[in-house]
């Protein structure tokens, strides 16, 4: 008596209705073997978040250079062998906890956005960017040239980032960007906005040899951040005029705000303390600040004048409503930082 694989019994006129269904079995069989397959490709194509190849690792890091002209996701370890153009139209999105790490060489290389850049990390996974420094010696200031948003972008997104060693930490060119939360140091210079009002906030610059440098017809927003240890703290150049509100500028080995040329910013509500140079040197208009212990002053010395020129400032415009004591609010929120 004939008997079935899986043990079942079959007898008389039932042998050919199962038999059909075991022929049928076997094709619905083959179609999966064969459909499995093309939806995972077709699944391939349609993000790139599920392409396993997507995510670098230490041993196989993904290797960039040269024009973007799809829109791509990195993740894991990015190693950047020459300049990197996001194409206008075209996105890059860096995933938290990216590492992309730049070769260093006689011509730095660049990160060049004419597109629309998202690199948004997380409190807790930093997305950093910075030098591989070489075999004889480890990461320096130059080792890259920076990241550069052209004019063209629309849209760029930085947001719980580590940026160091580079020329030029950030260049804006487009008002489009915002730089928030994110860490800056060991760079020539930290953050240039060039002709251009982007917004910065809530971030730490430290340890560069400029912090911010504003250039052109610049309007930037420059609020909560907490810019220490630098060479200089904000320099506004040419007839630039950014509201910087709200910061602590503290020890820093030079000036704390440096003006050139007919820049006029709005300084509104800050705490500049213990800076070597001048807290405000040749521009500006001061409401609200809190001054003490630069240009040497002394660490107990508060600034009070209203005139053009004090103990702790030289040249600026209008100062109004010196504070005697410190803004609470002023510098990085801590809570949730």
């Amino acid at each position: 008596m004939p008997k079935h694989q899986c043990g079942a019994v079959i007898t008389g006129a039932r042998h050919n209705g199962a038999v059909a269904a075991i022929h049928n079995v076997k094709i619905l069989k083959n179609s999966l073997l064969l459909f499995i397959p093309l939806l995972t490709l077709w699944l391939g194509c349609q993000t790139t978040t599920l392409n396993i190849a997507d995510i670098g690792t230490s041993a196989n890091p993904l290797v960039k250079s040269g024009e973007l002209i799809t829109d791509e996701v990195w993740a894991g370890k990015v190693l950047i062998s020459g300049d990197v153009l996001i194409s206008e139209g075209v996105t890059l999105t860096i995933q938290s906890g990216a590492v992309v790490g730049f070769e260093p060489a006689d011509t730095p290389y660049q990160l060049i956005v004419q597109g629309t850049l998202y690199a948004e990390g997380e409190p807790d996974n930093f997305i950093t960017f910075g030098s591989l420094g070489t075999a004889d010696e480890g990461p320096k200031p130059g080792d890259w040239a920076g990241i550069f948003i052209d004019s063209t972008s629309q849209n760029a997104r930085l947001g719980y980032c580590r940026i160091r060693d580079a020329i030029n930490g950030i260049i804006c060119q487009s008002d489009a960007v915002q730089i928030e939360d994110c860490l800056l140091s060991n760079n020539e210079v930290a953050i240039i906005c060039d002709n251009a009002s982007p917004i910065a906030s809530r971030n730490q610059l430290d340890t560069n040899g400029t912090a911010i440098r504003c250039l052109g017809n610049s309007a930037p927003d420059l609020a909560h951040n907490e810019i220490r240890a630098n060479e200089y703290g904000i320099s506004c150049d040419d007839d630039s005029r950014p509201k910087i509100q709200r910061n602590e500028i503290i020890a820093n080995y030079r000036d704390a705000i440096l003006c050139y040329s007919t820049a006029s910013p709005e300084i509104i509500a800050n705490n500049i303390i213990m800076n070597r140079g001048w807290a405000v040197y040749e521009g500006g208009r001061l409401r609200d600040n809190f001054l003490r212990g630069n240009n040497e002053a002394g660490v107990d010395v508060i600034e009070r004048g209203t005139g053009r020129d004090g103990v702790q400032y030289y040249g600026v415009e209008e100062v109004f409503d010196p504070r005697s004591t410190p803004v609470p609010d002023a510098g990085i929120p801590r809570e949730g930082y």
